[in-house]
């Protein structure tokens, strides 16, 4: 009597098996998605001048990788051998970073202010580390082209994504030493750990330093449906639009982006 039980219920499972991959694909699908961002890369700034004093080029180097979060509406066009995909998503991506340079104290107000003395340019110099923390919040519209596999179930896409930035802030810790100098009897000074943070699309605030508040990145992924109604997608783009102001600065920004969709019809 087991021996029956089991049978007919392998055969059950082999025939919904079967039906649901005979399920055609629909034309159109829509659904919401949720997920997590992972933010690396490094940016370089050129050369500058504060007042009378050369500021060097920062080589801020990648810190390790920003977590940050992903969540909104997606539609599906399916063709016969392709598919469009459209969304409109709100996500947050940051980007850590670390530099160290040696630059005259008058090219940093701060620092200069804070002398007990004040000293002519070329006279006193201080040696900085820094670790930045970038934040960018932003709505995204991309639309991706793919392909589908396995009756639907896996797909593979590209395309461009528009990024229209709604806040970017920047965040600084910064400590180091002013070294010595004879000449002016000063000893070396350690300088205690500062924080300061940016808002990168004032461009008072931000100087050169001012994003874009629109670029657009090139985009590409794969996606799998476990189930009907559930999406897994994992993707990675790259702006290539430029995300400052000034093109002088230069450097990668990749982002990597894991997320759930469930599909509403």
């Amino acid at each position: 009597m087991k021996l029956r039980q089991l049978s007919l219920a392998a055969l059950l499972l082999v025939s919904v098996s079967a039906a649901r991959a005979q399920t055609p694909v629909r034309p159109f699908e829509f659904g919401i998605k949720g997920g997590a961002t992972f933010t690396h890369g490094f940016t370089n700034v050129p050369a500058q001048s504060v007042g009378s004093v050369q500021v060097p080029a920062l080589e801020n180097k990648n810190n390790g990788v920003g977590y940050g979060y992903t969540g909104g509406l997606w539609a599906r066009k399916n063709f016969k051998s392709f598919f469009i995909q459209a969304e409109v998503t709100y996500n947050r991506f940051v980007l850590k970073q670390k530099t160290a340079v040696t630059l005259d104290v008058n090219a940093n107000p701060a620092l200069a202010n804070a002398l007990p003395i004040s000293v002519q340019p070329g006279l006193l110099n201080a040696s900085l580390n820094a670790t930045t923390e970038s934040i960018l919040e932003a709505v995204d519209v991309p639309i991706l082209f793919g392909k589908r596999w396995m009756g639907g179930r896996l797909r593979g896409y590209v395309g461009p994504n528009f990024i229209f930035v709604q806040k970017a802030t920047l965040n600084r810790t910064t400590s180091g030493v002013i070294n010595a100098n004879s000449a002016v009897s000063f000893p070396q000074t350690a300088i205690p750990a500062t924080s300061a943070t940016t808002n990168l699309l004032n461009k008072y605030d931000a100087a050169n330093l001012e994003v874009k508040d629109f670029t657009y990145a090139v985009e590409l992924g794969v996606g799998y449906s476990p189930i009907p109604f559930l999406d897994i997608d994992v993707r990675y783009a790259v702006p290539v639009g430029g995300v400052y102001k000034d093109s002088n600065i230069t450097g990668f920004l990749g982002i990597a982006t894991v997320s759930l969709g469930f599909k509403v019809f």
